[in-house]
């Protein structure tokens, strides 16, 4: 009994270690398999042919290839381009904004350098979260969008850019005029009060401007600062007779 349970184990022993020498093997020969890299032409006769059925992940996924493997080729630069617009029209909003800032970096002098710089911005501004939660890719977005009014004044793209800027402080203000209201319904009028005041700071003309003037003297009134709640006030009757908070205060 004894022999057969040793010769069993000879024989168990002697399987595990040729499976593992197969294995080694098997595993030694796929690393040496070469990847299969298409000619540039086709990568990029793909990736269109991808985008116009607006399969966009492919199309990403060859110009990406045809980039990375072709870097010299004449198409390549486009292709940089267009795999940012890939991404882009996939939704792919974060790679999308990488692709177009590795554009701007890699041909800062090129013609289409403001097209990458408003598509970055809006690859940011479509990233864009509700009131109250973080407004980084909001304020990334304004960024870009005024860099490239700045660089590129006369740009088709920088006319856009400036409604975007405007639309990006509306909603900035009243984000920050959101928090202060938060503070507010908690009765906590100091923190209240000093983002209403952050909102006048940085967002001058802004349509939120009368209703958080109003809240300003609410905040003052019941902090028992008669003098500042009267400054607020006035400034709110002068400045905006017409609204309905001039009329309230």
């Amino acid at each position: 009994m004894k022999s057969k349970i040793y010769r069993l184990s000879v024989i168990t022993i002697m399987t595990i270690t040729v499976f593992m020498a197969s294995l080694i093997f098997l595993t030694g020969c796929a690393k040496n398999v070469k990847k299969h890299i298409l000619p540039p032409d086709v990568y990029y006769k793909k990736a269109l042919f991808y985008a116009g059925k607006h399969d966009y992940s492919s199309a990403a996924k060859n110009f990406k290839a045809l980039i990375e493997n072709y870097p010299t080729y004449h198409n390549t630069q486009e292709a940089e381009l267009k795999l940012g617009d890939a991404y882009y029209l996939g939704g792919k909003f974060i790679e999308a904004q990488g692709a177009y800032m590795d554009f701007i970096r890699l041909h800062p002098s090129s013609k289409y350098t403001p097209f990458a710089m408003y598509y970055a911005a809006m690859s940011y501004y479509k990233r864009k979260e509700a009131a109250g939660r973080t407004q980084s890719p909001l304020k990334h977005a304004k960024l870009m969008f005024e860099e490239l009014v700045s660089k590129y004044p006369y740009s088709k793209y920088s006319k856009t850019a400036l409604k975007y800027i405007k639309t990006i402080n509306t909603d900035l203000s009243e984000n920050t005029f959101f928090t202060g209201l938060y503070y507010f319904n908690a009765s906590l009028w100091k923190p209240a009060a000093y983002m209403f005041k952050t909102v006048l700071k940085q967002y001058p003309g802004m349509p939120i401007i009368p209703k958080t003037l109003y809240y300003l003297t609410v905040c003052y009134k019941n902090l028992n600062d008669k003098k500042t709640e009267n400054y607020y006030k006035n400034i709110l009757r002068r400045d905006y007779p017409q609204s309905k908070y001039a009329k309230m205060a």
